[in-house]
């Protein structure tokens, strides 16, 4: 048992309001499911949590929004509190029991998280007036613990840990995890949630099966086969790719932690120039060529094209869920609706999403194509 006294940790809550037999909709019940379930997990691991409603628009600003929620849950502590964290509501629903009580065991001066350079979760212990000054200042949770170790905290990566970068923001991150229920060696999910998952169904009455499964599958245990890979591809994820596949890989690293870059820096990306240059169909094309099944993380490009690593800032949300399904009637955005009909129709599979999946995601899909041998 800790001697000290518990971490508070905010976990964060979806906005509520999405139109009924949406993405939206869909992704925001299961990140409900999911804060809830990851609060009472915390609670086991000996961490107060209190609730973060969603807050977005016009002039949101992470640090101000998060730091003045936790100077009134710290107001209304109980008793005295030593570290405190943070947790978007679909971040760690697969790490081990371990991991978690990593992350929340923080000595005084120092700050943990599930990705130091992109986090999703973070709990920071010791002089918790100047931490909280610290993030005011931060423009995403992404870059608070840059931040931190900027002002003098040390800092403990869990990224390595199995699924700690595993975070489900989108429609196609819920069927990543509905995957990742029917593999060996994952943490079981909780029976609210996989009831969910298995009962959900997007537009069109497509239930949470992610897109081109079974053809990814067959490239990954070819030997002459090669898989191409784009977007914030982490090392670890490369290093796995190289000793768990059987396939050649070929990968496109840019833009890893793009969210939490400093000095205002534009995200750029040579395959979204190349687009520009040419077509999004065009793209689809180059990559196809390169190999026998692509894996591309459009966020890069939509960040790109608007120069911007703000969300609110790309395609709607409704249109990037879509994309992912390869859905182009949804989509009214010329580029990426050419990219999806592209992608859709390119004579190898291509399968694109966002962060979750060229990390743990990918990884979740070359365990699954060696299970279902």
């Amino acid at each position: 048992m800790r001697e000290r006294p518990a971490p508070l940790v905010l976990v964060t809550l979806p906005e509520e309001g999405q139109p009924f037999g949406t993405h939206a909709a869909v992704a925001a019940e299961g990140q409900r499911l999911l804060a809830t379930d990851l609060s009472r997990r915390l609670g086991r691991h000996g961490a107060a949590v209190a609730p973060l409603p969603a807050a977005s628009g016009d002039g949101f600003h992470w640090g101000r929004w998060f730091t003045a929620a936790a100077r009134t849950a710290l107001d209304a502590a109980a008793g005295p509190v030593d570290a405190i964290g943070y947790a978007g509501g679909g971040a760690l629903c697969l790490v081990a029991d371990d991991a978690m009580d990593a992350l929340l065991s923080p000595i005084a001066g120092e700050v943990v998280a599930n990705n130091r350079f992109s986090a999703d979760a973070f709990v920071v212990a010791g002089d918790l007036p100047r931490a909280l000054e610290t993030l005011e200042d931060c423009d995403s949770d992404n870059g608070a613990p840059r931040a931190l170790s900027e002002a003098g905290f040390t800092w403990r990566d869990l990224g390595s840990s199995p699924w700690a970068r595993f975070d489900v923001d989108t429609t196609l991150d819920l069927a990543l995890l509905r995957l990742a229920t029917r593999l060996d060696a994952v943490r079981p999910v909780d029976g609210s949630v996989r009831g969910f998952l298995e009962m959900a169904r997007l537009p069109g009455g497509v239930g949470l099966e992610v897109p081109q499964l079974e053809r990814l599958g067959e490239v990954v245990r070819d030997r002459s086969a090669e898989l191409v890979v784009a977007g914030r591809l982490p090392g670890a994820t490369m290093a796995a790719l190289e000793t768990e596949t059987a396939c050649r890989v070929r990968a496109f690293v840019e833009e890893r932690g793009m969210r939490s870059a400093r000095g205002g820096v534009a995200p750029r990306s040579l395959l979204a120039s190349f687009a520009a240059l040419t077509s999004p169909a065009e793209l689809i094309a180059e990559l196809a060529r390169l190999g026998d099944a692509v894996v591309l993380d459009s966020r890069v490009l939509m960040a790109s094209r608007a120069g911007s690593a703000n969300a609110e800032d790309w395609s709607p949300e409704e249109e990037r869920f879509a994309s992912d399904f390869g859905d182009a009637a949804r989509i009214a955005t010329p580029w990426l609706r050419e990219l999806t009909e592209a992608a859709a129709a390119a004579p190898v599979p291509v399968l694109m999403g966002g962060h979750a999946l060229v990390s743990d995601g990918l990884r979740l899909i070359v365990a699954a194509a060696w299970q279902g041998r």
